[in-house]
């Protein structure tokens, strides 16, 4: 991943934009709905952006998000992309601070190598 005090920075970084987007958007008194539309649309797609490795699940993605740009743009939703960039700093950090996969732990298996290392000490000691 990367260090610690790298992964901090990054974590301040993005909750300075996500903050100074909520106070801008309440400043310029911008809506409230289309912000929360626009969040609500692409926190999904930001935050599993990995999952996405098959040709379809890109299309589909791809599709959804020209559509949803386009509807947005003709129904004069100026404040929908305050949304989706919230949702990108947002997803991006959940997508890049991502739970890695792990092996579920097994008490036979810790059984079997606490012993093994209780015997190679023993071993070792001789």
């Amino acid at each position: 991943m990367g260090k610690p005090g790298n992964n901090i920075l990054i974590g301040i970084l993005a909750a300075v934009i996500f903050g100074g987007l909520i106070i801008f958007a309440i400043e310029d008194k911008r809506s409230f709905l289309q912000i929360l539309a626009g969040f609500a649309f692409c926190i999904i797609p930001f935050t599993f952006l990995s999952s996405f490795s098959s040709k379809i699940a890109s299309f589909l993605l791809a599709v959804t998000v020209i559509v949803l740009a386009y509807v947005a743009y003709k129904l004069e939703y100026q404040d929908f992309w305050i949304g989706i960039v919230m949702a990108a700093v947002t997803g991006g950090a959940a997508f890049y601070f991502r739970v890695n996969k792990y092996k579920p732990f097994s008490p036979s298996d810790y059984k079997e190598e606490a012993e093994n290392q209780h015997n190679n000490k023993n071993t070792e000691e001789e």
